[in-house]
């Protein structure tokens, strides 16, 4: 029974999110109502406040679910409990984070919502604020938490976390921006697996390595 619940608040829960998608695309955010998106969702406002108690939370939640629905390897899912045993897991585990950002921040909806927020930001300021709270923050504990587990681990040395997973997030962004939010033609062009795992390999260079970095086959210390 408690699955047949859940499996019918999921899919309440996706045609609220359609519904205030096609609003938010079509109206932008500052006249999208909650009135509007029971309408277009065909529910009742009881119903919609059930499942979200503001428009702020609704906008977060879908700006959320486009990150994390479509994670292009289970690694990606599950990167804060792979073991971090030498540098080239910790590069792995970087290379997740990397691919799943890009491959999620690419999809057509979540750039047109991008273009939602940098429109309307100047008329309706706390949209930054929640798309710090709802993104940018987030993935910054992802990266600041496998930074810490490595260097606890001995695996890199990392003074600044905050301002190592700013780095990271960063160059990131530059392929976000360039190829996505401001491509030619509007067309989405996400980077080459191997521009990525170079920008990966370079950032982990970057982060030094810890007196216990694990040597490879050879007896040198992995880079």
């Amino acid at each position: 029974m408690d699955s047949v619940i859940t499996a019918r608040a999921k899919a309440k829960r996706d045609q609220i999110r359609v519904a205030a998608t096609l609003l938010f695309l079509g109206q932008g955010y500052a006249d999208t109502s909650m009135d509007a998106i029971t309408a277009e969702a065909g529910i009742s406002k009881r119903t919609l406040y059930c499942y979200y108690p503001s428009k702020d939370a609704l906008f977060a939640d879908i700006l959320q679910e486009l990150l994390t629905v479509h994670p292009p390897s289970p690694l990606a899912h599950d990167v804060d409990r792979v073991p971090l045993a030498n540098l080239a897991a910790f590069e792995s585990a970087l290379r997740a984070v990397a691919h799943a950002s890009i491959a999620n921040a690419m999809q057509p909806a979540y750039l047109a919502l991008l273009r939602v927020i940098v429109a309307e930001a100047p008329r309706v300021p706390h949209l930054a604020a929640l798309f710090r709270a709802a993104v940018t923050e987030r993935g910054g504990v992802t990266i600041r938490g496998l930074l810490e587990r490595a260097q606890a681990a001995g695996l890199v040395s990392v003074p600044d976390r905050d301002a190592a997973a700013r780095l990271f997030a960063g160059s990131l962004l530059t392929y976000i921006i360039g190829d996505g939010l401001f491509a030619p033609g509007g067309v989405p062009r996400p980077p080459e697996p191997d521009d990525l795992a170079a920008l990966v390999h370079l950032f982990v260079r970057a982060c030094g390595r810890g007196p216990s970095a694990a040597p490879d086959d050879d007896g040198h210390e992995e880079r």
